[in-house]
This record gives C-alpha cells, sequence and structure tokens, in this order.
C-alpha cells in the first residue's frame, strides 16, 4: 500500500501566496527600474578653461537638452580660470573632467600630472592683440613691449614657444602678472602693450570692449603663423579611462552631441546659455558662440571622421611643438598624451 501524504490546506494557500509576492515583486521591479538608474545618476563636475562665455554653449545644451542625463550623469558646469589651473584641478581631482589647452595638459603629464585627452575641438585659436597706435607692426617688434598675462593662462607656455619659432626674443619682452579678467582692460588703458587671446572668448571681449571706446586692435592667429597645432579639447584624469569609461564616454558624447545640436540650432543654443546664465552680454556671447562653431571647434577631421577625432599626425606635431619649445620637465610620447577610443565616427 502506498501511503500519500496529506499536506493541510493552509500550505497550499502559502505557496500560492508566496508565488504571487514574488510575481509582484517582479513587477514592481521592472517599474521602479528606471527610477533606480535615475536616482544612480554619476555626480560630474566639469571645469571650463576660463569664465563663462558664449562658446561654452555647447555644454548647457548638452546638459539643458538631456544629452547628458540620458546617459546617467547628473553634471555641474564650473568656470575656469585659465587652462592651467583647470587641468591642476581634474589632475587634483576637484574636478572630474573638463575642457583645457591640450599644449597646457601635455606640459602638466610631463610634471606629472596624469591626464589625457579624448577629444579635440578644433586648432590652436590663440591669437595676439594690440593698439594699432603701439609701435608693432612685425611680430619682431613684440620684442621689449610689455605683455599682460594672468598666472593660470595657457599663453604663459604658449607665448615662449611662439617667441622662438617666430625668432623674437622672449627674454626682452616685460611680462606682468594680471588676473584673467583684468586683462582686456590693461591693453585699452595702456598698461599693456599687448595680450593674448583666443578667439571664441576673450578676445571677443577685448574687441567689443575697444569698439566702444573707439580704439582700434591689430590681431594675428597664433595658428598662421608657426602653432598650426590642436587647441583645446576634452580632459580626463588617465585612471578614469580604465576606471570609470562608462562615465567618460558619457561625457565625451554627450558633448559631442551638444556640439552637434547647437551647430544646428545656434539660435536655440543661445537661448540656452542664456536662459542658465542670464548675466552674460547677450551680442558678446552671440558672437563668440557664432565664432566657436563657424571658425574654431569643427576643423576639417571632424566632419570626416567624427566629432571629436585626433589625427595621428596633427597630435605628433603637437606633442612635438610641445616638447620642443614649451617648458616640459621631460619629453612626453604622444602616445600616452590621448585616445580616440570613446569617439563616435
Amino acid at each position: 500500500m502506498t501511503l500519500i501524504e496529506k499536506r493541510p490546506r493552509g500550505h497550499l494557500k502559502a505557496v500560492l501566496l508566496t508565488v504571487a509576492l514574488g510575481l509582484t515583486a517582479l513587477s514592481l521591479n521592472a517599474f521602479l527600474a528606471p527610477a533606480a538608474e535615475k536616482a544612480a545618476e554619476k555626480q560630474v563636475v566639469i571645469q571650463m578653461d576660463f569664465i563663462i562665455g558664449g562658446k561654452h554653449a555647447i555644454w548647457y545644451v548638452a546638459w539643458d537638452k538631456g544629452f547628458y542625463s540620458k546617459r546617467g550623469l547628473s553634471v555641474t558646469i564650473q568656470p575656469g580660470s585659465g587652462s592651467a589651473d583647470t587641468v591642476r584641478a581634474i589632475a587634483a581631482d576637484l574636478a572630474d573632467v573638463g575642457f583645457a589647452d591640450f599644449a597646457t595638459a601635455i606640459v602638466a603629464r610631463s610634471r606629472g600630472a596624469s591626464v589625457q585627452a579624448v577629444g579635440q575641438l578644433g586648432y590652436m585659436p590663440a591669437t595676439i592683440l594690440w593698439r594699432e597706435e603701439t609701435p608693432i607692426k612685425t611680430l619682431k617688434d613684440l620684442e621689449g613691449k610689455s605683455w599682460a598675462v594672468s598666472p593660470g593662462q595657457a599663453h604663459r607656455y604658449l607665448m615662449p614657444a611662439f617667441a622662438k619659432i617666430n625668432n623674437i626674443d622672449f627674454k626682452t619682452i616685460k611680462v606682468q602678472q594680471i588676473a584673467a579678467a583684468l586683462l582686456p582692460g590693461a591693453l585699452l588703458a595702456k598698461k599693456a602693450d599687448f595680450v593674448g587671446m583666443f578667439r571664441a572668448s576673450n578676445d571677443e571681449v577685448t574687441e567689443m570692449a575697444a569698439t566702444k571706446q573707439g580704439i582700434k586692435l591689430k590681431r594675428i592667429h597664433m595658428k598662421d603663423t608657426g602653432l598650426n597645432i590642436y587647441g583645446g579639447g576634452l580632459i580626463v584624469r588617465e585612471e578614469d579611462i580604465t576606471r570609470r569609461p562608462v562615465m567618460i564616454r558619457a561625457y565625451v558624447e554627450g558633448t559631442m552631441e551638444g556640439l552637434r545640436y547647437a551647430r544646428e540650432h545656434p539660435d536655440e543654443a543661445l537661448q540656452i546659455l542664456l536662459k542658465h546664465k542670464p548675466e552674460l552680454n547677450n551680442e558678446l556671447t552671440r558672437i563668440q558662440l557664432k565664432s566657436a562653431l563657424e571658425e574654431v571647434f569643427i576643423p576639417p577631421e571632424s566632419l570626416e571622421l567624427g566629432f571629436g577625432y585626433m589625427k595621428p599626425d596633427t597630435m605628433e606635431k603637437t606633442v612635438g611643438i610641445t616638447n620642443e619649445y614649451f617648458d616640459s620637465a621631460r619629453k612626453v610620447s604622444v602616445g600616452e598624451v590621448y585616445t580616440n577610443q570613446f569617439i563616435r565616427k
């Protein structure tokens, strides 16, 4: 005779209740998953190269349009006081990622800062400005003149290199260190003979201020006189490339999507920036953004090979000029300063 164990009816009810609760939990988890991902957004500090201006609209577009958040980033955008300070902040973990001058980042790396470039935003936009009345007719005439520069400004490295390339005796130039925001005023008030600026940034600030005062300025572009190397780009800590690759990719792709959108919708990009930074001068910001989108940020290789793509030969030249002319502590190899792994072609 086979004995069949009879279990209480309560046991069957308990089993069915357990199954029901399990299914309910699965459904609830599926419902809450997006909220959990939202709550788990990575907090990321993005430091700019300088005080906020028109060219920085692409980061605000990426933030405002959700190009960062859809990739899991909750960002804070903060101004800088020069590329050298921005690179130091990233290396010291005071900022997660940023936008800074490539040459400055390479020099910093030679001195122990473990940073890398993960995307370019055009060729060197550095300019030199002087008053038309100043007796500067050729580059050689910069010798013996006074030059106003801020302590953290990239021109601290660029100008000595530029002088060597163009056979200018840099030692004869009288260096005056002042705060970055005071550079245009120093030039216009005749406290300095010339200043170094960046197109799509403080170059337009100085030009607009000069026009209001009836002062005519002269300008040269460093990229047209020997420094035809990459200018600014996206800078990160090297360890984060392997430790936090998802965050780095999100930063690169989100920023480049912001650039594409701003290029296609410049008026909206301007309004987005002004919404977040209403204190900015509307006309100046418009001119800066126009210069960034049309002159600086999108070189041919970005259109051909992917926004932000760094050509190996141009990177070799950028590193080579930096090693030869800049105040580096050691020769940096091109392979250690950049990677295209996060660029979408």
